[in-house]
């Protein structure tokens, strides 16, 4: 199942940049997403819950932050996991590529190759419905996203002063502290959201 995503976040191409590549600072932001060890600078274990009704799904796995290209500013993310109960596999390949949008916006696409085993495969066999519900959850990665970059901003408590010459995101990052606790994904909220903008789209409604 290939999915494709592009949005715009508020902060110029390398400062953009720093902070994607920086997983143990991003993480969070994914909803239903917790990190649980960093490996090395470029592979990650960790967990992503979603509750679909009265069945919550969680995902153990690894990821890994590959084919990075510094100079057209594309990577590649690797990753696999298992729910913990055995209904089924998650395997995704991510490719992420940044293009300047203007002085203060950055550009991002986002092309998935995602493919689904086992019993959760059946949520995957209606594949506009699952693209609809990923729009939804990068939206809210987008608006996390987005509050993490103001903590950058000049004046901001969280680093203060001008970027420019500040630490990187890598080294402000903090490893060794604990990760916060996944918490699933609403999949009946995140179902509803996804049908009422298939049917907006259908009709012609947006």
């Amino acid at each position: 199942m290939d999915l494709k995503h592009e949005f715009e976040i508020s902060t110029n191409l390398e400062h953009a940049w720093k902070v994607l590549l920086d997983v143990p600072r991003i993480a969070p932001c994914l909803p239903g997403a917790e990190l649980t060890e960093i490996v090395d600078e470029h592979n990650f274990k960790g967990l992503a819950a979603i509750k679909v009704g009265p069945v919550a799904l969680k995902f153990a796995g690894q990821a890994e932050l590959a084919e990075v290209d510094d100079a057209n500013h594309s990577a590649v993310i690797k990753a696999k996991g298992a729910d913990n109960k055995g209904r089924g596999q998650a395997q995704a390949n991510v490719v992420f590529r940044l293009s300047s949008a203007g002085d203060n916006a950055t550009r991002v696409d986002v092309t998935t190759d995602l493919n689904l085993t086992g019993t959760v495969a059946q949520y995957g066999r209606a594949s506009g419905l699952i693209d609809e519900i990923a729009n939804q959850l990068i939206a809210q990665f987008v608006s996390n996203l987005e509050g993490v970059l103001q903590e950058d901003q000049p004046g901001a408590t969280a680093t203060g002063g001008d970027t420019e010459g500040a630490p990187s995101a890598q080294q402000t990052a903090a490893p060794s502290a604990p990760a916060p606790a996944a918490k699933p994904v609403s999949g009946i909220s995140l179902l509803f959201r996804a049908l009422s903008a298939m049917i907006k789209r259908w009709f012609g409604g947006g």
